[in-house]
């Protein structure tokens, strides 16, 4: 039997619609029980986003549009050369989330109602 490491375990990948040369994978964290962006630190120089399991046990699609959401402004500022900063607070189909700082991650979470 084969341990896998936290590397091992991509479970997607989401293309920057227009430039799709940008390519973000989320992996599973085992030791923070939570999966995570791999490449938005090394394409576009922002942290990483981290995201509680639960969350994407709700709606995996949901979360694939709000981070596709998050690289495309990225991705314009850069472009545009403006400086970002993520949205704290924000709203997608109804629903409220946060971002807030954790280690060398912003994580995304259930706003409080």
């Amino acid at each position: 039997m084969t341990e896998h490491n936290d590397t091992d375990q991509i479970i997607a990948t989401i293309a920057n619609s227009k430039n799709p040369s940008q390519v973000i994978s989320i992996k599973y964290l085992r030791s923070k029980s939570a999966f995570c962006t791999l490449g938005i630190q090394s394409l576009l120089g922002s942290k990483e986003i981290l995201i509680p399991v639960y969350l994407v046990a709700k709606d995996l699609q949901l979360i694939g549009t709000i981070i596709s959401a998050i690289l495309e402004r990225i991705s314009q500022a850069g472009e545009t050369g403006a400086a970002f900063a993520y949205e704290r607070r924000f709203e997608v189909l109804g629903k409220r989330y946060t971002l807030t700082e954790e280690d060398e991650y912003m994580k995304l979470e259930d706003a409080p109602q």
